[in-house]
């Protein structure tokens, strides 16, 4: 009876992702089919992304997580429904071709809207294909979470830059006055401080952070499993952290530059765009188990 008691206290060891498993599937090599002729089909855009990551202007500078972190979201959903059948749905083909169609009309015409849409439609109607309906609905979001390595975010880019780029200068100049700085403006982007000037550009606005944060975000209310009210949470807490984290930038920055010189400040400003991540995706995370998430 002690033995029972104990084993029954024991915690059970939690269902693992296997590989083997889905190799061994009948599924498999009809799902691996499609998949290398998706990418064959969309190669067009999927060669131009590590580019699109790389730019200069850094919005898209999150690109190279996003595929892993949607494998992780997969991962650790794997348990809640690796049971369930799977099954081949050949009738996906005739939407998948049809997206097919579409890209390619889109990639004719430069339309990276359209063209990324194309792809994540693809993925589903591929897993529709290889998998059945209910993992095609499953996979909905990890495939939707790609979104955020795509080019489609140009006409949010131009509506909102300039707002936060005015907001992100405001946010900094408040915390350099405080701060005994003395700082003064004549420009709603520019702050001048006694050996240095701050001129807050479009690279400097916020957007790519408010991207990434964003990113973030979802992957955490994806594998946290948080009530409605701690998910509106996270969702309500992404514009002020990246406010408030990229105006502390923005004014140490300032107060790099205006002891140590122009030289010092814009090396400062390189580099804090990465450390800025950093501090937003912990605040995140502290922000999730502090709602709740105890995995």
């Amino acid at each position: 009876m002690a033995t029972t008691t104990a084993e029954a206290l024991e915690p059970q060891e939690k269902p693992k992702f296997n590989f083997e498993t889905i190799r061994n599937h009948p599924a498999f090599w009809p799902g691996v089919a499609v998949l290398v002729g998706i990418i064959f089909c969309f190669w067009p855009l999927m060669s131009k992304l590590p580019d699109l990551w790389l730019a200069d202007d850094g919005y898209y500078s999150h690109g190279f997580l996003v595929p892993i972190i949607a494998g992780m979201i997969i991962v650790r959903w794997w348990p809640r429904f690796k049971d369930h059948e799977f099954k081949t749905f050949w009738p996906a083909l005739i939407p998948l071709f049809f997206v097919i169609a579409v890209f390619r009309a889109a990639y004719a015409t430069d339309i990276p809207q359209i063209m990324s849409l194309s792809l994540l439609a693809a993925l589903f109607f591929g897993v529709w294909f290889a998998m059945g309906g209910k993992w095609a609905w499953r996979m909905s979001l990890p495939i939707g979470y790609l979104l955020f390595m795509l080019p489609i975010w140009t006409g949010l880019i131009d509506n909102y830059t300039n707002p936060l780029q005015r907001l992100s200068t405001r946010v900094a100049f408040q915390m350099l006055n405080v701060t005994g700085f003395e700082p003064h403006q004549d420009s709603e982007t520019v702050i001048y401080l006694n050996n240095f000037v701050l001129d807050v550009g479009v690279p400097c606005s916020g957007f790519k952070l408010v991207l990434a944060v964003t990113a973030f975000m979802i992957f955490f209310v994806a594998i946290a499993r948080l009530n409605v009210w701690s998910n509106m949470i996270m969702f309500a807490s992404v514009l002020p952290i990246c406010l408030f984290i990229n105006g502390l930038r923005i004014a140490l920055i300032g107060v790099v530059g205006d002891y140590y010189g122009r030289e010092a400040g814009m090396t400062f400003h390189d580099y804090s765009g990465y450390i800025t991540l950093v501090v937003c995706f912990f605040m995140l995370f502290k922000l999730a188990r502090w709602l709740g998430w105890k995995d």
